[in-house]
């Protein structure tokens, strides 16, 4: 079980190839009800966007296919009207038409849908998963009272919740993973569902399991390559693990191998140019630069950005005084098990983790910044 500290982070994704012919995607949506004029959808993922106009409800997307990816919905009206948007994306896994219908009184996740079977099986799942999510929070509302989300490591009643969501996890979500994964071990959705939701749930040998249920053509898919990456950062980032030696491009285009830092306690934080949560957390980190300059300190900065021009701008942009790489080797995945930034691992100088931390804590709480004070003195 993750703890559920009250840091500020993101979260983040990767849908990956997998081998499908080349074609066209035609995504046919309909949206009904009055829009007010407000007659575009756009449709887009973390480093793409596009739009449609709506003429009579209706509106088409075209494309041509080149990889499974998730493509999100957002109606201009939602926008315009300044309602509370839910996202609501579609799993794209291979050429074809998409029928999405859609009501705009309604959540976009509501959404009616005609497709591929991957598709299907996935939105099948997640509404599954949801119900599940609801019955678990129920029964936590039940033991613990209707502000049962509150609870945090301050409170008595916290390491008996930890354990309540373990157990309810255990009842209800694992038990639906394996269960749609099992039965569609050829599909790529299932690949999608093991590199989404089976990073956040069971021990790793429950998420080896799952992966063993994949077929052996599905196991050679990105997105199931990804989770098993994950499954070998998991083993790697253990604090007491030593760090791998990997290599990777600094903003001049020249390559930094990680044992560059032998000798020093570095501090490896794992940020996005989109992520902002990572991005307010560097003022702090310019203090903590500057307050052990004269020890035997690193920081080193690795952005997971898709989109590497996007890294290079905000690199300028923020002209912070340390190293800086693009992980364009997977390294956040299967070096460190990361799902989530800002994320930080403090590695002493023999090239052991010995603390890391999810999130942002502009108080200066984490276990990151205890470490450092314990290492160095206040």
């Amino acid at each position: 079980m993750k703890k559920n500290i009250a840091f500020v982070f993101c979260m983040f994704f990767s849908v990956t190839a997998f081998c499908q012919p080349a074609g066209q995607v035609v995504i046919h949506g309909q949206l009904n009800g009055d829009l007010k004029g407000y007659n575009r959808m756009y449709l887009y993922t973390r480093t793409s966007n596009d739009s449609a106009e709506i003429v009579n409800g209706n509106y088409t997307f075209r494309f041509p296919f080149t990889e499974p990816l998730m493509k999100f919905f957002y109606p201009q009206y939602t926008k315009e009207m300044r309602q509370m948007y839910q996202p609501f994306g579609i799993l794209i896994s291979g050429p074809g038409d998409y029928d999405v219908t859609s009501d705009i009184a309604k959540p976009m996740k509501y959404s009616s849908l005609k497709g591929p079977q991957p598709m299907l099986e996935l939105q099948n799942f997640n509404s599954d998963f949801d119900l599940a999510i609801r019955k678990m929070n129920t029964i936590k509302a039940h033991i613990y009272g209707d502000q049962w989300y509150q609870i945090n490591e301050a409170s008595p009643l916290y390491p008996a919740m930890l354990h309540s969501t373990d157990s309810l996890n255990d009842i209800f979500v694992l038990p639906l993973i394996k269960k749609y994964v099992s039965e569609n071990p050829k599909s790529i959705g299932s690949a999608y569902i093991l590199s989404t939701h089976g990073k956040d749930y069971g021990t790793l040998d429950q998420k080896e399991s799952l992966l063993h249920l994949l077929d052996a053509v599905t196991r050679k898919s990105k997105p199931s390559m990804e989770f098993e990456n994950y499954i070998l950062g998991l083993k790697k980032s253990r604090i007491g693990s030593v760090v791998s030696n990997f290599t990777l491009e600094t903003p001049e285009k020249k390559s930094i191998a990680f044992d560059h830092f032998a000798g020093k306690y570095v501090l490896i934080d794992f940020w996005a140019s989109w992520c902002w949560p990572c991005r307010n957390a560097f003022p702090g980190m310019r203090k903590m630069k500057q307050h052990y300059q004269d020890k035997n300190f690193e920081i080193y900065s690795i952005s997971i950005d898709e989109d590497k021009d996007a890294w290079l701008k905000a690199v300028k942009d923020e002209n912070n005084p340390w190293p800086q790489s693009w992980d364009g080797n997977g390294i956040a995945n299967k070096y460190f098990a990361v799902t989530s930034i800002p994320a930080t691992f403090l590695i002493d100088p023999k090239g052991k983790i010995i603390a890391k931390e999810v999130g942002y804590d502009p108080e200066g709480n984490d276990s990151i910044s205890k470490e450092l004070k314990k290492i160095f003195g206040e």
